[in-house]
């Protein structure tokens, strides 16, 4: 009997200690599970704010560095509140480092007078190569920006389209390459442009319901690269995709004709051009929307463009590795230049223009060209027939414009611009997400700095959890 009171109270002193012990393992299990599942929350306020970049560079256009918008919640178990503080904006350029915002080559011809940004002061002087002395390929401080083209897809692409099949959005896509025929667009299914550099030599004409999206990027289109690459119906197996947004050239009698002579509202919009810095043969068309192939074909050969006394075009090279010229690169120089005077008339002949867009009714039209637009032999037209057909316009060649000359009607759209904005492309952020207060302790915190494109890429600066 005194041996069982023995045996009960030693191994009391053994199982007592190691209860205690277990309960205390499992009471901090349970709180390091609670913890980790909270840090997982509040890590999945920013993963949910990310899935749409595009969405977040919007919605916080609103915060402040002090005022907070509120964002999406994880759907998770733990409940946890995510906002968003504006840091900072970028613009696409230095505001410290800008080229001119506009400018003509033809003699005698002057930049239309409500032109946003600096103007090129030797606009429309003499002699007729005066101009050149101050462009240069790459933008500078004070220079005309006059680009080399860049390397284009050689494979002829119909002017029809490419339909996405059941299952996705409706849309007809076209894909990067060379254009010889004219293209309409004026029905009511939506068409996306991939991203890339397509080379047109005839008229490319946007009329009526067209709702297009020229390239990947900021606003999306009826479709994305991706999706168009993969799953547009009998898409061509070698797309020719490249970078985000795209570039349009025009060569021979190519032309861009906006108008809406067929009923309805019409809408394009080019999504800004980017090219990765290691891709030679594009970079070119970096910042680009539309350029123009300069210079003449003279014996068989491209030549540079010269009208004496009147306009001169050095002819257009195609960048790269290797420096080469247009015509090498199956690029033919444009057509539409104007034609110089001859005795006794005092003006020259104006060519169709290169860009010509004419508004003749009240219907809605909408053109936003973020990028450059580089057409120095030919002509750019804005026409509004009437003070009812400038109502509900909105007219954006917003990226600088370098043109022979500009035919612009004193009547202007109802929101118009010609020039340089200088537009905010990056945003940052302060994302911060929080346990709610509702379910106690510990209170865990997860605070990110994130820089967001307006084409929706976007990295993580720093990111703490505490």
């Amino acid at each position: 009997m005194i041996m069982m009171l023995v045996m009960i109270i030693i191994c009391s002193l053994v199982v007592i200690p190691v209860l205690r012990y277990a309960t205390a393992v499992t009471r901090s299990a349970r709180v390091q599970q609670s913890k980790s599942m909270r840090i997982e929350a509040v890590k999945g306020g920013l993963r949910t704010a990310l899935a749409d970049p595009i969405s977040l560079y919007k919605s916080c256009d609103a915060a402040g560095l002090t005022v907070s918008v509120a964002l999406a919640e994880p759907l998770l178990t733990t409940k946890v509140a995510s906002k968003c503080y504006k840091m900072n904006d970028v613009t696409a350029s230095d505001p410290l480092n800008l080229r001119y915002a506009v400018a003509t080559t033809q003699v005698g011809a002057a930049v239309p007078t409500d032109s946003a940004g600096t103007a090129f002061p030797g606009s429309g002087a003499a002699p007729a190569s005066a101009w050149q002395a101050s462009a240069f390929v790459t933008p500078k401080l004070n220079t005309v920006w006059a680009p080399d083209l860049p390397a284009h897809g050689l494979n002829q692409r119909s002017n029809s389209g490419y339909a996405m099949p059941t299952g996705f959005a409706t849309c007809s896509v076209y894909f990067p390459g060379t254009y010889k025929d004219p293209l309409t667009i004026t029905g009511s299914t939506p068409v996306f442009f991939t991203s890339g550099i397509y080379y047109f030599e005839n008229t490319v004409r946007i009329s009526g319901n067209a709702n297009v999206v020229v390239g990947d990027g900021g606003t999306q289109g009826c479709s994305n690269d991706q999706e168009a690459a993969f799953y547009a119906t009998n898409a061509p197996s070698t797309h020719n995709i490249s970078g985000l947004g795209a570039t349009f050239v025009f060569g021979s009698t190519g032309r861009l004709v906006i108008d809406n002579v067929t009923a309805g509202n019409t809408s394009i919009v080019f999504n800004q051009r980017y090219v990765a810095a290691t891709d030679a043969s594009t970079l070119s068309s970096a910042g680009v929307s539309i350029e123009s192939v300069n210079g003449v074909i003279s014996g068989g050969d491209q030549s540079d463009l010269t009208l004496a006394g009147f306009l001169s075009v050095p002819q257009s090279r195609v960048g790269g590795a290797t420096i080469t010229t247009a015509v090498s690169q199956s690029y033919v120089p444009s057509t539409l230049v104007p034609t110089a005077p001859i005795a006794p008339a005092v003006v020259p002949t104006n060519p169709l223009p290169i860009i010509d867009i004419n508004l003749s009714t009240a219907a809605t039209v909408n053109v936003i060209i973020p990028g450059y637009v580089s057409v120095p032999q030919g002509l750019v037209n804005v026409n509004v027939a009437s003070v009812a057909a400038a109502a509900n316009k909105t007219i954006q060649l917003a990226g600088g414009v370098l043109a022979a000359s500009y035919t612009v009607t004193d009547q202007r759209p109802a929101s118009f611009v010609l020039g340089l904005l200088n537009p905010i492309i990056q945003k940052i952020f302060k994302i911060v997400t929080i346990t709610d207060t509702s379910i106690g302790a510990p209170v865990i915190t997860s605070t990110a700095i994130v820089q967001v494109n307006q084409n929706g890429a976007y990295a993580v600066n720093s990111w703490a959890v505490q």
